[in-house]
């Protein structure tokens, strides 16, 4: 199934405030930890390990928070976070509904959206900016599914 020749849509997340105080925080201090591994008393190997770890943690935290984000188009729901990539089928999608959920997903804020699909056996969090917006590009690509307030639902037959 073709999303009725629509051109994809891009959107980013939405990054509340807080979230991106503490992933910088945490970032500068993985930096500060790497750097005192310098005059660390332990053998060379085993600080550059630790020191890369630190580095690779800052830099992955901060390629999640400014690298996801959501695209609608051809025949899925591309999330993107940072290395991290996840296809949603069209098609498959059965309902969409805000959330606050503080569980782990590809999202920076807890304005979050919840999507369903599968019979509801896989789910997902996103916190797509704007979300109106999103919910009217995915409700285009989408034909099984009809607004219900902030909601996505399948349309009955």
């Amino acid at each position: 199934m073709q999303s009725l020749g629509l051109a994809p849509v891009r959107f980013p997340t939405k990054r509340d405030p807080w979230l991106v105080a503490v992933i910088w925080i945490g970032s500068l201090l993985a930096f500060v930890g790497a750097l005192a591994q310098l005059s660390a008393a332990a053998p060379l190997v085993l600080r550059a390990l630790v020191g890369l770890f630190l580095v690779g943690m800052a830099m992955f935290m901060i390629w999640v928070l400014y690298g996801t984000d959501y695209t609608i188009g051809g025949e899925y729901l591309v999330i993107r976070s940072g290395p991290l990539r996840f296809c949603v089928p069209l098609r498959d999608i059965e309902s969409v509904e805000p959330s606050r959920s503080p569980l782990s997903s590809p999202a920076c804020s807890l304005d979050r959206l919840l999507i369903r699909w599968e019979r509801g056996r896989r789910r997902i969090l996103i916190s797509p900016e704007p979300k109106s917006g999103f919910l009217l590009a995915l409700s285009q690509h989408c034909p099984q599914l009809r607004h219900e307030g902030s909601h996505l639902t399948q349309g009955g037959t």
